[in-house]
């Protein structure tokens, strides 16, 4: 059966279908993926592009080989499309050179993802929750990749000891976009699954998340030998002393402020616990006048020299800071990480470790090709997005051997023109210093589309500013947005800020570090330039980096004073944008949908879905999102009982109409229950049986523990029944068991109900050691 791939142009169209649409488009790929053609004609005089209908329904594709079908454009009946395919008169060259280079790129160079109807079962969760973990290669970064892993595998382990040699470690310095991290996990999955080796990517938290969820990840994960977690993790995974000592960032900040009590300077932020680690405990760092950290920063270390480093390590109560995590791990010897013969280490986001940390890293590399146990490193990162204040330049680790990856997959050429502009602030304060010169930027010429202008709404005031953002919260709340929670989250509008602002359930707020290493459709840069300085090399990358965090629409709200600010020290960076008034701000900004952020289903949305149930309607995908949050057993139940209680306070007959606008069983029997009609969600969750066992059981669980709450006992029992497959009779002679018991002052049906449910859970247990 042909695999599925879909351009993320295609993916564009698909998630602006509200949900039916939505569902016509996955009818006609599923048929595709059973390898039914059907409705499906061939564009006369052009090799290899079709298009499949299905009624007033479309998708345009190409048969990549007998295996893989690429998806170009899917939706609605399209008017110059179907022409292009109807039509006996071929002169509309622009259209057909649009379906075969899509954003002016060949097929094989767009970025695609993989859809399988197997294990993707789920379409409406696929297109706003999941489909962006699973990337496909484009020709570019599979050709990349290719010489490394042949280098690898051609070097497979002998009996010999290896040394860890210039090729055994490779720096990955790349700008934004262009795939780092994706290149770099598929990488290690190929790795794993083809040759065994042992495979360890460290990651930050937040990366953490998004790389558990990729498809290739998930199908090794659980395997022996492949490894995802946080630097402090694995430190504990091959050093146990570091398990319950490792302070941790809020830790170590507490440490240094209560050391700061002893002199009279004032507060200090996370920024400065970075500088004291590297330039005060660190002693033979401050020798190093040719680090930029150090000479931007030359006054904040000299206030930080003043603090007593006794009284720092007294506030630690022995807990360990990341630098002394650093000396000990180069100074003891760490268990070997495996039984494997090899092992590929990667480290992502390697701008924002300390040097002292990479060096003991490569030191623990070294030990373990010393123990005759190959052992392979990969540094990724970009300098240019550095934002913590760490203290070293590729140069000094003294990697010979990189790896560049130029052509930017993210970013639309207008985006990278403008956020470059930035990079430009951070090269000349390095050059000002006499530092080593930063690495250079994305160009713009190997963007991935060309993209639309970047658009100005330049504001009067921080109030004025503050005004919009409501504004266009309230826009992204409209009432016909509110039917399914994954695609409201997924209309959400990304906003990056470099300051917290008041969460807003329409709004996802990021600043720097939670905005790295993630990507959006659209983004509205806000207020970023606020300030009375010249602009800081922290700032520089702070702008940088959050810039280039949106693909095809960024608008910058800005105030007459922040760009005033910019002008003033000889920067004017906003004469190619286009200037757009707030109407038209809104109109632009909400036209395009920029995919559901993962993680953003934590706790809150259980807090969403509530204040949902409060209005009387319910989200259709509210146990999708439920799931996505991870809320399950008795957290679920927990969820289900409050969600019951405010379902209550309105009318039946309004339930009664919102039981007959869905089809989804959960959500029926979940209204059935706050309905009372207790015995209909059983029958209800019965259509479960045979297809979701598991799910089943849980509905009746949940039913019986209802009837329980409500002082029911039989009732309940007879609900628990019904998991033992019906296997129980409907006259039990209890009167032996019920004789037995001693326990004074129970009613006898108490005593009944006890024994009944004794009988069940036995029948349940048998039958589950049975299966």
């Amino acid at each position: 059966m042909p695999d599925i791939k879909i351009i993320r142009a295609a993916f564009r169209e698909i998630q602006k279908l509200p949900p039916a649409d939505l569902q016509r488009i996955y009818q006609i790929l599923h048929r595709l993926s059973l390898g039914d053609e059907r409705q499906t004609k061939a564009l006369k005089g052009v090799s290899n592009l079709l298009r499949t209908r299905l009624g007033k329904w479309r998708v345009i594709w190409q048969r990549q080989d007998q295996n893989n079908i690429v998806v170009i454009k899917a939706g609605l009946r399209g008017g110059v499309y179907d022409d292009a395919f109807d039509s006996r008169d071929r002169t509309q060259p622009q259209i057909i050179e649009e379906l075969l280079h899509p954003q002016g790129t060949i097929l094989a160079e767009n970025p695609s993802y993989q859809w399988n109807h197997e294990q993707d079962n789920d379409w409406y969760r696929f297109v706003y929750g999941s489909y962006r973990y699973s990337p496909i290669l484009t020709e570019y970064q599979r050709n990349i990749l290719d010489e490394p892993l042949k280098a690898l595998c051609s070097q497979y382990p002998s009996s010999t000891v290896h040394q860890f040699e210039d090729s055994s470690c490779v720096v990955i310095q790349s700008a934004p976009g262009t795939g780092k991290t994706v290149c770099a996990t598929l990488f290690a999955c190929e790795v794993h699954r083809n040759y065994g080796w042992n495979t360890m990517l460290i990651v930050p938290e937040a990366l953490r998340r998004d790389i558990a969820e990729f498809s290739e990840v998930k199908q090794v994960i659980e395997q022996e030998n492949f490894w995802l977690g946080t630097f402090p993790q694995w430190l504990g995974e091959i050093n146990p002393d570091f398990d319950s000592r490792l302070a941790s960032p809020q830790q170590e900040l507490e440490a240094l402020r209560q050391a700061l009590k002893f002199t009279r300077q004032s507060d200090i932020t996370t920024n400065d616990v970075l500088l004291y680690q590297a330039f005060v405990l660190d002693e033979e760092k401050r020798l190093q006048d040719k680090n930029v950290m150090f000479q931007v920063n030359s006054h904040r270390v000299n206030n930080l020299l003043r603090i007593n480093k006794k009284h720092f390590y007294k506030a630690l109560s022995c807990r360990i800071c990341r630098l002394d995590a650093a000396k000990i791990l180069q100074s003891k010897l760490n268990q070997i990480p495996s039984s494997s013969d090899c092992t590929l280490l990667i480290i992502d986001e390697a701008q924002d470790y300390l040097l002292s940390e990479l060096q003991a890293i490569i030191s623990v590399c070294k030990a373990w090709s010393e123990q005759g146990h190959k052992t392979y490193l990969w540094l990724l990162g970009d300098l240019n997005q550095r934002i913590q204040t760490t203290d070293f330049n590729w140069g000094q680790l003294q990697i010979k051997h990189s790896i560049e990856l130029v052509r930017n997959y993210r970013n639309s050429q207008q985006i990278l023109e403008f956020a470059n502009q930035f990079w430009h602030v951070a090269q000349s304060i390095t050059a000002k210093n006499k530092c080593k010169e930063l690495p250079l930027p994305a160009n713009p010429q190997y963007a991935f589309e060309n993209g639309e202008s970047v658009k100005l709404l330049e504001l009067d005031s921080q109030a004025s500013a503050m005004l919009f953002l409501e504004q266009l919260a309230g826009e992204c709340s409209k009432e016909e947005n509110r039917r399914y929670l994954l695609r409201d989250l997924a209309k959400a509008i990304k906003v990056l800020s470099k300051t917290s602002l008041d969460t807003r359930e329409n709004l996802v707020i990021l600043n720097p570090e939670n905005a790295k290493g993630r990507e959006f459709e659209s983004c509205v840069a806000f207020c970023l330039f606020a300030g009375d300085t010249a602009p800081s090399l922290e700032e520089s990358f702070q702008w940088y980096t959050l810039l280039t965090r949106a693909q095809s629409r960024l608008l910058v709200v800005a105030t007459t004073a922040e760009i005033n600010r910019l002008k003033d020290n000889g920067y004017d960076f906003f004469k190619k944008c286009d200037r757009i008034n707030a109407h038209d701000a809104i109109k632009w900004i909400t036209e395009v949908v920029s995919d559901t952020d993962l993680n953003q289903i934590t706790d809150d949305v259980q807090q969403r879905l509530l204040k949902r149930c409060e209005t009387g309607f319910l989200y259709w995908d509210t146990y999708l999102a439920l799931q996505f949050a991870g809320v399950e057993n008795t957290n679920l139940y927990k969820w289900e009982t409050q969600a019951i209680s405010l379902l209550k306070q309105h009318s039946l007959k309004h339930l009664q109409y919102e039981l007959q606008q869905t089809q989804n069983i959960h959500l029926r029997c979940l209204l059935l229950r706050a309905m009372e009609h207790s015995w209909e969600a059983v029958a209800e969750a019965s259509l479960l049986k045979n297809s979701d066992t598991r799910e089943y059981e849980h509905l009746l669980k949940a039913i019986a523990k209802d009837l329980e709450a409500k002082g029911m006992p039989y009732e309940a029992a007879r609900v628990r029944g019904h998991i033992a497959n019906g296997n129980y009779k409907q006259n039990f002679p209890f009167w032996q068991e019920v004789s037995s018991q001693s326990t004074p002052n129970i009613s006898l049906v108490n005593l009944l109900c006890q024994s009944f449910n004794s009988r069940i859970n036995k029948l349940i247990k048998n039958q589950d050691d049975n299966q």
